[in-house]
């Protein structure tokens, strides 16, 4: 759900990006590490090992869980089993939030190491203002014409972004209903695991 813009630096063009990042959501640590990030790549690595560590926790606890149930018919519940239940319910969050956020992070920050809109390039440029990441200036917003074209681009990127994340939406939600119904007519027998 991205919009891609252009800045330059010194004749080299890079693109920016604004909105929801579903490479970062989907790919985590890569996307930093392809646009030669290493703060960014060091830090969602890391966040990465947390939530494998978690998942091998919440892994090895449901385990257990299975293996007394098994043998014994009963298990006792303990606050102990409740730290990585509580840890990979906010992981998610937490992915969703940094996939929307790290778009904004990363051309901000292309944009205090010097990087601008390519010179006559009023979709970047409109792009960037209507997100809040340049301010207009004082002529920009006297001039109607020129309002409105930013305005148009604006009113285009943020309709594009709607239209994607309706399609990801739908696939998520057709997904599910198919799980689900594969599940209720016993295609998928999830019982036979407990």
């Amino acid at each position: 759900m991205s919009v891609k813009i252009q800045l330059e630096k010194n004749g080299e063009v890079i693109n920016g990006f604004t909105g929801f990042s579903w490479t970062t959501f989907f790919f985590g640590f890569w996307v930093p590490a392809f646009r030669k990030k290493s703060k960014g790549f060091g830090l969602f690595f890391l966040f990465f090992i947390i939530k494998i560590i978690i998942i091998y926790i919440l892994s090895k606890q449901n385990n257990e869980i299975r293996e007394s149930l098994w043998l014994y018919g009963t298990y006792e519940l303990s606050y102990s089993m409740l730290t990585p239940i509580l840890l990979s319910a906010a992981i998610y969050p937490l992915e969703v939030w940094i996939a929307y956020f790290y778009n904004n992070y990363y051309t901000n920050n292309l944009l205090a190491e010097g990087y601008h809109p390519i010179e006559n390039d009023e979709y970047s440029t409109a792009i960037l203002k209507d997100y809040s990441y340049l301010p207009y200036s004082k002529e920009e917003l006297e001039d109607d014409i020129k309002m409105e074209r930013y305005r148009e681009f604006s009113n285009s990127a943020r309709k594009e972004e709607r239209s994607k994340f309706y399609s990801a939406a739908g696939i998520w939600i057709t997904l599910f209903v198919i799980i689900f119904l594969l599940v209720y007519f016993n295609a998928i027998n999830l019982t036979r695991y407990y």
